[in-house]
């Protein structure tokens, strides 16, 4: 009984949330219009369009159905903000405040989809029910509120130890955190959901970059002590850091596919320059082992998902609701280790505590003791021997001391003699030294 409702189930969920069938055609030309178009020959969609660069124009065919019911056609990138649909000859009108671009139609007539990208040729695209849509959206928005949530609090709690224990390298793992919630943030669409367009879209996206490069570099140089093991890093992350600047603002002045690929690559570069120098690091504590972990989870996807795609490539298929995933985690692993490392350089730091207190009571007992050993020998002196060992220490000359005492040169230079063997002496520079301890 169990097992007919669990394939009941997942039979409706099947029928509910499958994607309908989809067919493309590549204008390589940029030359066909719809009435060319339909007498093309359309292949059929088995994944989404992933080609890196080639400046093509993309037809994408939804055949009709005798059905009432009214569909979503979805965009599932955040980079694109326009396209012409066509149906029965009319043009569709998007749908306003969504995350993605997104387009509603019925079914009584073929639709058809014209779409040139101006970044990248990957296209992933969907084609649902509207309430089928409706509650994939809906449980993703959850999703998201929990993800941001959850984020919010972690850049929270970082700024509040920041305050509490001084330790710099919260405060910028709070603002490395939130460049890369910001990143996912523009990634989930979510400046299209408040109709942020055009340059200021760039903007925000190219500021982020820049900021992400900055605050994960400032993460990792504090929280591995990079300056320490690797001085002569600073060179190598300064050229990073001048690329990375440089292909940003060529990319915000000329909108070119090859400088946004280029500041893809210099950014996690650059971080996957820190992950390396945390490998090599990786025996020295139990802290630099945990973030090299969880480092490598949100980096492998950021790659697949930032720089692979763009070159029409994919290992693992990230997508938003991955990284969004592989990102909680990370959160949660990384904030432990920076708790863990502030508690073991506290111990640390306590421990050098004690010893250089242990050192300086050495260097006060040793002191204590030079001086009782001083005052011990000079008390085995005779009443003359201590006047002549003061006149000594006050430089002045055996024929002074005579003078002095009233006694003759030979009987100073007795006393002097016993006095050099009394306190283990050989000249006045040592007795001079002696007085001094």
């Amino acid at each position: 009984m169990r097992f007919r409702i669990t394939l009941l189930f997942l039979f409706c969920q099947f029928v509910v949330f499958s994607q309908e069938e989809i067919y493309f055609f590549k204008d390589a030309d940029n030359v066909l219009s719809l009435a060319d178009v339909k007498k093309e020959k359309f292949s059929v969609l088995k994944d989404d369009i992933r080609e890196g660069y080639d400046n093509a124009t993309y037809w994408f065919k939804v055949p009709a159905d005798n059905t009432d019911s009214v569909y979503i056609f979805k965009f599932l990138y955040d980079r694109y903000h326009e396209a012409d649909l066509y149906q029965n000859t009319l043009k569709l009108e998007r749908i306003t405040n969504q995350r993605y671009l997104s387009y509603q139609f019925s079914r009584k007539y073929d639709l058809y989809v014209k779409v040139k990208p101006k970044l990248h040729s990957y296209i992933p695209i969907e084609v649902k029910k509207l309430g089928a849509s409706f509650y994939k959206d809906k449980k993703n928005l959850l999703f998201n509120g929990f993800y941001y949530g959850f984020s919010f609090l972690i850049i929270l709690y970082n700024l509040i130890f920041f305050f509490l224990f001084k330790d710099k390298v919260f405060i910028y793992y709070s603002f490395f955190q939130a460049t890369l919630c910001f990143g996912i943030f523009t990634m989930d669409g979510m400046l299209n959901f408040y109709n942020i367009f055009g340059n200021l879209n760039e903007f925000l996206m190219v500021a982020n970059y820049l900021l992400m490069a900055f605050f994960s570099s400032k993460f990792a140089v504090s929280y591995l002590f990079l300056d320490t093991y690797f001085p002569r890093l600073k060179r190598l992350t300064f050229i990073f850091g001048v690329s990375i600047v440089v292909t940003a603002i060529l990319y915000l002045i000329f909108k070119n596919y090859y400088y946004l690929l280029g500041l893809n690559l210099f950014v996690f570069s650059l971080i996957t320059l820190y992950w390396i120098c945390g490998i090599l690091l990786f025996n020295k504590n139990f802290y630099t082992k945990i973030v090299v972990i969880a480092d490598a989870i949100i980096l492998i996807s950021a790659i697949d998902f930032f720089v692979l795609k763009f070159l029409g490539i994919s290992i693992i298929n990230i997508d938003a609701v991955n990284i969004k995933i592989g990102a909680f985690i990370e959160m949660i692993i990384l904030s432990i280790a920076v708790l863990y490392r502030m508690d073991v350089l506290i111990k640390e730091n306590s421990f050098m505590k004690e010893e250089i207190i242990k050192y300086s009571e050495n260097l006060t007992n040793k002191s204590n003791s030079a001086e009782e050993n001083k005052r011990r020998f000079i008390d085995d002196l005779s009443l003359r021997e201590k006047e002549i060992f003061d006149l000594i220490v006050l430089s002045k000359t055996n024929k002074e001391i005579a003078n002095e005492l009233n006694i003759s040169i030979n009987t100073v230079k007795f006393h002097v003699k016993n006095i050099y063997e009394k306190l283990n002496i050989k000249s006045r520079k040592e007795a001079v030294l002696l007085e001094k301890v």
